[in-house]
This record gives structure tokens, sequence and C-alpha cells, in this order.
């Protein structure tokens, strides 16, 4: 059994809720090293309106890659106050740690949000854009 696989008996996801342009998220909390390690590895997929939120201790230009993933998925940046700093849309999956590209932020990020491909576009989020983090659970 792979590594990663078995570590699902052991780490836990909080929930939460996020506002992206007037549409109500509920997302996966990745705020320790095993869970934001694990991300949304061997998931089969995301419902609408779902995602994972990386929350970091400082903002820094985090990198995000599609190792194990299943399915592909949009990825934003956020600065400390919730506003996109970029955006990777429609990321695919990896199977392989050598083929696997790493995505890097153009600006530092203190939040990384995991959404399903093709939302950012479909509900006009941009770089520029205000994500409402105002859950104390987020804001840490």
């Amino acid at each position: 059994m792979c590594i990663t696989r078995l570590l699902y008996r052991f780490v836990k996801f909080n929930k939460s809720t996020i506002i992206i342009k007037k549409t109500k998220f509920t997302v996966y909390i990745a705020d320790t090293f095993f869970s934001q390690m694990l991300g949304l590895m061997h998931r089969e997929n995301l419902k609408k309106n779902e995602g994972m939120l990386f929350i970091t201790n400082k903002e820094s230009k985090y990198g995000i890659w599609m190792l194990n993933m299943k399915f592909s998925i949009d990825i934003i940046w956020l600065d400390f106050n919730g506003k996109v700093v970029d955006i990777k849309e429609d990321a695919q999956p990896s199977h392989s740690v050598f083929s696997s590209e790493t995505f890097k932020p153009r600006s530092k990020a203190k939040y990384v949000l995991e959404i399903n491909a093709g939302t950012s576009k479909s509900i006009g989020l941009s770089i520029g854009s205000i994500i409402d983090l105002q859950n104390k659970e987020l804001t840490h």
C-alpha cells in the first residue's frame, strides 16, 4: 500500500465555508504538514462548490504539484487578505514523480485554494478578486 494512502487513515480534514463571487464553497482545510502533503491525492473527485484550502504560516511562493491526482483542478493563490494573486487553470494530474510539474505563483501567497477545473473561469474569478476568508478557523 502506498504510504500516502495509508496516511488517509490517520489524517482528518476539517471543513469550513468560504464565499467566492457570492457563491458558497465547502472547503477541506489543509493546515498541518501531513494534511498539506496529502492534499487531494488519491481522491476520486470534488463535488460542485467544494475545494481544499491550504493555510500556511506565512506568505511565500508555495508550489503545488499534481502527483497521484485523479482529476484536474484550478489552483488559486491568495494573499493574507484573501486577494487572488495568481491562478493556474486546469492543472492536469500526474502519476510520476519524474513528470510532475510544480506550479508556483508569481507573487507570495498565504493561502492556496484548489477547486474543480474550469470553476475559476465559470464564476469569473481573476487576479485581484477577493475571496471571503472571514471564518475564524481560516485566519490563523
